[in-house]
Parts: structure tokens; C-alpha cells; sequence
């Protein structure tokens, strides 16, 4: 799963509004799906970019489990 190319944003409104994300988790799902690689998210964020891998996997895990 591509989030940055692969959602449309009326898609990306409803992960926001269903997936219940953490705060940091909806930080990073908002510049990925601005096509913001990882180091720029990192960058961004202040946070590491295992931080970044770590909560795109819980993204991604939880937007599988509502489709």
C-alpha cells in the first residue's frame, strides 16, 4: 500500500475520521499523503525515522483493518 499516491483525499478525510490514529500517527498520515518521503517526515516531526517507520506500520495496519 502506497498511502502517498494511492488515496484519494475524500479516502484520506475517512481513515482520519475512522481510524481512530494517535496524534503523532495522524502527523505522519498527513505529510506522507503530501508525498513527504520518511527522512522529510523525520525531519519535520523532530522524530527518528525508525519513530516514522514504526507509526507508518500502524497506520497502515489500522486502515486495513476498516476496509
Amino acid at each position: 500500500m502506497n498511502i502517498k499516491t494511492e488515496f484519494t483525499e475524500p479516502e484520506c478525510e475517512w481513515f482520519r475520521q475512522q481510524c481512530n490514529f494517535t496524534p503523532e500517527e495522524l502527523a505522519v498520515f498527513n505529510l506522507r499523503v503530501k508525498a513527504n518521503s520518511r527522512v522529510e517526515i523525520s525531519m519535520k516531526l523532530n522524530m527518528s525515522e525508525s519513530t516514522v517507520d514504526r507509526r507508518l506500520k500502524n497506520i497502515k495496519r489500522k486502515i486495513y483493518k476498516i476496509m
